[in-house]
Formats: C-alpha cells, structure tokens, sequence
C-alpha cells in the first residue's frame, strides 16, 4: 500500500493491507485481499467506499479523525453503507475473511435446502400413513396391477406381431425370389415377368374377426332390447300397480285389466333381461378376443387369471360362447384345460393326443415286457436254486451282473467298432453263462471268467469311455485308446475258446457214442469194419 493517499493534503501514516493505520513497530501483514483472490464482481460490489471524491481515494473510515476526508467518510459509511463500507472485500463478521464468509454462506444455504427437503419428504410420508397413497388402498392397487399386467401384454404381442411379420416378409421375399430364379417357362426370352405383390401380413384383428364373431349386433341388440324392456316394464309395471288397486272396487273388469297389464310388464321384464345378457356377451366375447390375440389355443386357467374370474366360470363363458356360435371355430380339449379357436390348432391336439396314446401303449408294452422278464428271471431263479449248488447260483448271479454293466458301457462309447466288439462279448458270455446253466459240471471251469476276464473287461470298457470323453486327444490319449481296442479283439476270441471248451465233454461223449455205434453195426454186418468206415 502507497503510504501517501492521495488527495488527503499530507503525509499519512502507514496502513495496513486492511486500509488500517500501521502501528509503529508491528510488521505490516498482507490484508485480505493478498491472501484471498476476491473475484472482480465482489470487489465492484463493495468498491463504493473506495474512490469516494469526498474522500480522496481513501477508503471510508481509513482517514484519521482529525482529516476532513476522514470525518466525512466515517459519517457517510456509517450512516449510509452499513458494515460493508468498512473496507472493500470486508465481511460482517469480524475476523472472517470474505472467502470464509462466502463459504459459510453457502452451507447455511445448502443445510437449509436439505432440511427443506427433509420436511417435505416427511410430509409425504405422513400422508401416505394417512391413506393417501393409491397401493393402501386394494381396489385401487388391484387397478393399478392389471393396467400394468395390460402394458405389458400390449408389448408383448406388439414385439410378437412385428417377429411375426418379419418372419413373414422373409418367406415372402424368398419365394419371389425363387420364382425369379426358375427358368422362363414356353420358351420364353429369359424375361422375369411381374411378381404379384406379397399379400400383407394378416394383423391380429383381421385374425380375431376370422376366430370370433363380431359383438357389435349384441351391442347394438342388447342397448335397443334394454332401453325397451325398461321402459315397457316400468310403464306397464305403473298401470298393473294401478290396475291391481282399482280392479278390486271395479270387479272382474279391473282385474282383467291387472291381468293384461303385468303380462306385459312380464313381457317388458323378459325383453330388459335379454338385453342384459346381450350386453354381458357381447362384453365377454370382447375380453375373451382381447385375451386370445394372436394365438390359437388358451388355458382356462390363463383366461381366468386374466378376466379376473374363476376358472369354473371362464369354462362356462367359453361354452355359452361356443353354444351361440360366436367362436365359429371353438373347441375345448377332452380334459376342458384348453379353448382352442381354430381347426388346426384342434387337429394339432388331436395329433398330439394320439402320439400321447402310442407313448402311453408303448410305455404299457414295455411295463409288461419288464414284468415278463422279471418274472421269468425269477422262474430261472428258482430253478437254478432247485438244481444248483450255492456256488454255482452265485457264479452265474456274478456273471449277470458283469454283463448288466456292459450294457451302459456300450451305450455310452460312441465309437462304431468298439461298441460292435462290446456286443460280440455280450453275446459269447452270455452263451457261456446259459451253457453254465444247462451242464453245471462245466462251471468248475470257468472261475477265472468272473473272478478276472469279465472285471477287467468292465474296467478297460470304463478307461476306453473315460478317455473317449477328453477334448483334447493327444498321443498318451490315442495309444490306450489302441491297445484297449486290441485287447477286447483279443478277450472276444479268448472268450469264444473259454465257450468252445464247455462243450468238450460233450464231444468227447459224442465220440464215444459214435465209435460204439460203428462197432455194434460193424458187428452185426450191417457196415464195414469199424476203422473202414470214413468220418
């Protein structure tokens, strides 16, 4: 700061950075307006206390007492300008720089704004507990659901329609397509003649007019039969009422009279009535279309949740319907679970419910073929525990198990020859297990069959199915795959052998049948000697 002012008329004393006289020894400390930038519009703000003519450019109050410009500046600033013509860019609050002050101010702006919105925010909330929000109220949210249940079936069937009419628009470009690409027919010059126009995609109202009646002649029906019915009833009703009161002082005349008059209110009450239910068919042919849309079949289950009645009375509607033609097409399932609106979509039922038949009679077929197998399985039981040892129902009961694992095994192994190598296993053990059965004496030698050639044939099966399952089929991988393969050749033989030696003793009987034949006809004459005659 220039200690000499200017337009004071002398020499000043030194001030301050806050316009304030420097005490003589104290440091000058920079005022606030070196430590904070004060933006410009502030400082415009406040700057009528600086510049002041009647000052001299000295700022109001800065003067000393005895100066003129002092006096007059302290007089007018206090009178006139308040705190803030102190110093320019000087807050109220002593000790509080401008900045500080700003600051202040917008928290206890921003504090007031919150609780202003907390106040509000209870405010609601005490109303809502109040009953005013629509969901307190269960008719009201009951509204509010089915508009919103509304909006999105709307959606919906918008979003299926446009799938459906692109869908359409494809097949239609393909055949103009194709048609342009067949090759000119009488000879023609290779010319493509005009392709017709794609017929538009039929909309979901032209196919509710083709599935349903339309219900503005029950409209239009029901309002004529209603405002009739009403008025002759509440006419004729007035003069039977009359009627009846007079016909008893004026004899059989007036109630003859009576008599007429409430035929015809009974008249006019029936015709009201019919009306009525003109009006409520029309009104459920609307919903049920509405419901329907785009699709051919319905659950009753589905069209009651969605007219918001039970499903005993959406089946009844349906039927009524039905029954006076306005679903020309309608038809309900043998188990009344669905309304169906087309002949396709009734054939469609009819075709599934005969492929559901044959499920069923082949299910049927095979329960009987597994109780005939279980029951002569356990025919074969028994007969083996009436002619066999323990152990020798307990070697053929194992090897039944070890031919009962083979089976998923060779389903799951998806590799031809392999799978064809399983079943020539299966077939060669299961010989050699009904062999076992009908000659036990052979039993005693084929032990190792179920004690090792069959569990490990099982085991090797299991490693082939587990390798067979590896993404990545490396060289590791591929050579067990390799040697397992030739193994099962190998067991398949080895196994054919093991079944051509339960028949050794049987040969050996054979042979010795045969040599004692020869040599009895030998002996007899009736051949020649027994080691001329030729196998």
């Amino acid at each position: 700061m220039n200690p000499q002012s200017p337009g004071t008329g002398g020499p000043q004393r030194p001030r301050n950075g806050a316009g304030r006289p420097q005490q003589p020894g104290v440091p000058q400390q920079p005022g606030p307006e070196y430590v904070y930038e004060t933006p410009d519009e502030f400082q415009n703000a406040s700057g009528a206390g600086w510049g002041n003519p009647a000052g001299g450019g000295v700022p109001n109050g800065a003067g000393p007492a005895g100066s003129p410009g002092g006096a007059k500046a302290t007089g007018s600033g206090s009178a006139s300008a308040g705190p803030w013509a102190t110093r320019p860019g000087a807050s109220p609050v002593p000790g509080m720089s401008p900045k500080d002050f700003e600051r202040l101010c917008h928290s206890v702006d921003k504090a007031f704004s919150q609780f202003a919105k907390a106040v509000e925010k209870g405010a609601c909330e005490v109303a809502e507990a109040l009953g005013s929000k629509p969901e307190d109220n269960l008719k009201a949210y009951e509204e509010m659901a089915r508009k919103r249940q509304a909006k999105a079936r709307k959606r919906q069937a918008k979003r299926e329609r446009k799938a459906a009419e692109a869908q359409y628009r494809a097949a239609q470009a393909q055949a103009a397509a194709q048609a342009q690409t067949r090759p000119p027919a009488n000879g023609g010059w290779g010319i493509p003649a005009a392709s017709a126009p794609a017929p538009a995609y039929p909309g979901p109202t032209a196919l509710a007019k083709g599935r349903f009646r339309s219900s503005g002649g029950l409209t239009a029906s029901g309002v004529i039969m209603t405002a009739i019915g009403g008025a002759c009833t509440f006419a004729f009703g007035i003069f039977t009422a009359v009627g009846i009161v007079t016909g008893l002082a004026a004899g059989p005349a007036g109630v003859v009279t009576a008599v007429l008059f409430g035929t015809l209110t009974a008249a006019g009450a029936a015709l009201l009535a019919g009306g009525i239910d003109r009006l409520r068919t029309a009104s459920q042919l609307k919903s049920l279309r509405r419901i329907f849309g785009d699709r051919e079949a319905c659950t009753f289950d589905d069209i009651a949740a969605r007219a918001l009645i039970s499903r005993p009375k959406a089946l009844a509607r349906a039927r009524k319907l039905i029954r006076r033609g306005l679903i020309p097409q309608g038809r309900i399932d043998d188990e009344a679970t669905t309304l169906m609106v087309t002949d396709d979509a009734y054939r469609q039922y009819r075709a599934l419910q005969q492929h559901q038949r044959q499920i069923a009679e082949s299910q049927r077929a095979a329960d009987a073929a597994r109780a005939a197998e279980a029951a002569a399985r356990q025919s074969r039981e028994r007969d083996l525990s009436d002619r066999l040892a323990p152990e020798q129902r307990a070697f053929i009961v194992k090897g039944q198990d070890y031919l009962a694992q083979l089976r998923p095994l060779d389903e799951a192994i998806d590799d031809a020859a392999v799978s064809a190598r399983i079943v020539a296993i299966e077939e060669v053990v299961g010989r050699i297990l009904a062999r076992a059965e009908e000659e036990p004496s052979v039993i005693d030698g084929l032990d190792r069959l179920t004690a090792y050639y069959l569990p490990t044939t099982v085991k090797l099966l299991a490693a082939y199915e587990s390798l067979e399952e590896q993404p990545v089929q490396g060289e590791n991988i591929s050579s067990s795959r390799r040697e397992i393969e030739h193994t099962l050749g190998v067991l398949h033989g080895a196994f054919e052998k093991l079944l051509d030696d339960t028949y050794q003793d049987l040969s050996l009987d054979v042979s010795a049948d045969i040599s004692v034949l020869h040599a009895m006809l030998a002996q007899e004459g009736l051949t020649e000697g027994p080691f001329d005659v030729k196998p």
